[in-house]
């Protein structure tokens, strides 16, 4: 899905399914909490970030209300909405999402799991934009250090995680 008519497509699509499932269930089911964040992610690709924001801000609060606000669920939401703040321009709002994703995500899965390296990489690219270059390549050298010995040097991520690195270093 690169082309901007295969993701509106998808979106399309995907806003059909979560109307029938709302529907069936009601708007605030948690079942529903997943396909907002998908919906929100495609929303955000597309560059609709005030329909991503909310889609992400509904599935986050659904996830908190059904697994706790201390969930790796949770977690990803919140994460996916900090990458949106962080496109808004949100720089301390992305900031603080991408530090409280890290925060569960590192206590609920461990410092070396991939979901804490996610969340170390976009923690980084946000400290860079904000010109804190130090912290920056920490948090970047800390992602780049769990996807290596997870994924191993050559995986598509990793060598993400070097270029956005090395373009601090």
């Amino acid at each position: 899905m690169s082309s901007k008519a295969d993701l509106q497509a998808l979106r399309t699509r995907l806003e059909t399914a979560l109307e029938e499932r709302q529907r069936e269930l009601g708007p605030d089911h948690p079942d529903l909490a997943s396909e907002l964040r998908e919906l929100g992610r495609v929303a955000h690709e597309l560059g609709d970030f005030p329909d991503a924001q909310a889609l992400l801000r509904r599935a986050m609060a659904l996830h908190t209300e059904v697994l706790g606000a201390e969930h790796p669920e949770t977690a990803t939401d919140i994460n996916h909405l900090g990458m949106v703040l962080h496109d808004l321009g949100d720089l301390d709002g992305a900031q603080a999402a991408f530090e409280r994703a890290l925060a569960i995500d590192e206590t609920v899965l461990g410092k070396t799991h991939p979901s804490v390296g996610r969340d170390a990489n976009n923690l980084g690219g946000v400290l860079k934009d904000m010109g804190d270059r130090l912290s920056a390549r920490a948090a970047l050298e800390w992602s780049l250090s769990i996807y290596t010995a997870a994924l191993g040097v050559d995986h598509p991520t990793t060598k993400t995680v070097a270029r956005n690195l090395s373009r601090i270093v």
